[in-house]
């Protein structure tokens, strides 16, 4: 079992070498020429670890490190603008804009699959709780259980959730 991540940094590092695959990708799909892409990718590498302390772990970290995917491939673009094979902004945006788009449409994919591989409780629950002007604490009273408790079986079903999803999109 790994250690938990001590600081942003950590949790940066461990979020950058689970998802590099899919940066690596995005930014290949924006930058034709590949030895450009790789160098793209690991300086996005060093500005997502020097913006560790920026990042909101309650978000979806793949936006976030798309965005700042995107203006190094501006940046490299805008340093390699004398090639007259490079893709005009307008392109590059709108390249990013669908890959992003396909990205979420796999994300919400992987989740309805995971959705339907939980238990029916787990599923129920999860469900219940999202489901609008839902709760914790309605939730926790109508099942007799502690807010606390509630939580608890949420946080353990999410991460389940999320290592699920993990694996779907790790698999062509």
């Amino acid at each position: 079992m790994s250690a938990e991540p001590h600081n942003a940094e950590e949790q940066i590092v461990g979020l950058i070498a689970r998802h590099q695959p899919e940066i690596h990708r995005y930014v290949l799909s924006l930058l034709p020429d590949r030895m450009l892409a790789d160098d793209v990718v690991q300086e996005t590498n060093l500005v997502l670890w020097r913006k560790a302390a920026e990042y909101d772990p309650a978000q979806p970290f793949l936006p976030w490190a798309f965005t700042i995917a995107l203006y190094q491939v501006k940046a490299a673009r805008r340093d390699a603008g004398r090639d007259r094979h490079v893709f005009d902004d307008s392109l590059v945006e709108l390249l990013a804009a669908e890959c992003l788009e396909e990205h979420q449409g796999d994300l919400d994919q992987a989740l309805e699959k995971c959705l339907q591989e939980l238990p029916e409780r787990q599923r129920q629950l999860i469900l219940e709780r999202y489901a609008p002007g839902s709760s914790v604490q309605d939730l926790a009273a109508a099942r007799k259980q502690t807010p606390t408790a509630l939580s608890l079986s949420l946080m353990r079903i999410r991460k389940a959730l999320e290592t699920c999803i993990e694996r779907k999109l790790a698999t062509p």
